[in-house]
């Protein structure tokens, strides 16, 4: 977009606060009383409506790029709350489009080192492991057009031995031919790309994606990675449908019996990119029903969950960011008095690591279903 555009769409603006807080009337404990991570700083320039008369200013040549602006602009996680919570109201800012198009706009003098690298995200990694897939029944798509549902590969899988094979055994469950391009690998997109502003490279990599996905005729795409799926789904243009690997859990689970799981009681964190941006917020409750788990559900879930903090590139530039948003969650998933947290993304896993209770496990909903269908193998992380 253009400043003009930009000015526009931040004059939706009109600081009503309300993104600040929580939906509910009555909050439980103070520490759940705020929504934004970044407005967590308790400094409104961190919160939605600071952030958005950050792009006012910029759009108006009124403020000028500096390493002030930049530390604010990445501390934001890009979660997504203020924007989804706003179009609940009478009139929506577009919170989303203009916090990626402030990080397309910043100089690249005041990027971060760490965020810049991001944008190298979608190179393919040398020595990837989707052979590995192969062992499954997965054959490669490469040169075959017989097959319309794929796996797609990002960087949290292609050189994820443990992982490919827990996904392999799972897909192998479903008796439906499921394809990989393994020799010659789609470019492994996500939303680091987004988080770096990286628009052009976005844009090369889904051209390349699309082309292929067309000329092997590939209708269905499998995706593990949420911040994978919520790219895909939002710039792909070749029609095809994308899905979580959640769902197809869900759904074989329908299907296909599975032993129940013994666990204590579990509580689930919701993804920002599986669920506000990917709408996926019924899926892995599914598996957990299916799987005779007790859900304590944490007070903010579904569209009013709380970010992990990890988000944005938050995790790789400000782990004490990250840490502390993270720290914020666990208050909140303490409180059910649950003794697994149950995540569907690789990052909410990883940055919910940092400051885990002692009592409380971690396990990736995969590798529950995997558990369920009687994977033998090394959990993959």
């Amino acid at each position: 977009m253009n400043k003009e555009e930009l000015l526009e769409k931040a004059l939706c603006c009109n600081r009503c606060g309300t993104c600040r807080g929580v939906v509910q009337d009555e909050i439980p404990d103070v520490a759940f009383a705020t929504q934004c991570p970044c407005g967590m700083t308790l400094f409104g320039a961190y919160e939605p409506s600071g952030l958005m008369y950050l792009a006012r200013g910029i759009a108006q040549g009124d403020l000028k790029w500096n390493e002030d602006l930049a530390n604010v602009l990445y501390a934001c996680t890009l979660c997504g709350y203020c924007d989804d919570f706003c179009q609940r109201g009478y009139r929506h800012t577009p919170a989303v489009d203009i916090l990626e198009d402030l990080r397309k706009r910043i100089p690249e003098k005041f990027k971060p080192a760490k965020i810049k690298k991001l944008a190298k995200s979608a190179v393919l990694p040398k020595n990837h492991k989707l052979s590995t897939l192969l062992n499954y029944g997965i054959s490669d798509v490469t040169g075959n057009k017989k097959i319309n549902t794929i796996l797609f590969a990002d960087n949290t899988i292609l050189l994820n031995t443990s992982k490919l094979k827990e996904i392999g055994f799972i897909l192998k469950k479903r008796d439906k031919k499921v394809g990989c391009f393994i020799s010659d690998p789609l470019p492994p997109v996500s939303s680091d790309l987004i988080n770096a502003g990286a628009q052009k490279e976005l844009e090369k990599a889904m051209t390349v994606i699309d082309a292929k996905i067309a000329a092997h005729g590939i209708k269905n795409v499998i995706v593990y990675n949420p911040e994978s799926l919520s790219v895909l789904k939002r710039f792909s243009k070749s029609g095809a449908e994308f899905v979580s690997i959640t769902r197809i859990c869900a759904s074989l689970l329908k299907s296909k019996k599975a032993k129940k799981v013994k666990l204590p009681s579990v509580t689930y964190q919701d993804p920002c990119h599986l669920g506000r941006y990917a709408k996926e917020y019924a899926a892995p409750r599914e598996v957990v029903k299916k799987l005779g788990l007790e859900l304590k559900e944490m007070w903010r879930r579904g569209p009013d969950a709380l970010c992990c903090g990890a988000g944005g590139g938050v995790l790789q530039n400000r782990p004490d960011l990250a840490k502390k948003f993270a720290a914020n969650r666990w208050h909140e998933a303490k409180a059910t008095g649950a003794k697994v947290l149950i995540t569907a993304c690789p990052f909410c896993s990883a940055n919910l690591k940092q400051g885990k209770p002692k009592d409380i496990k971690i396990i990736d909903i995969t590798t529950l279903v995997a558990q369920a269908y009687g994977y033998p193998g090394k959990e993959g992380r």
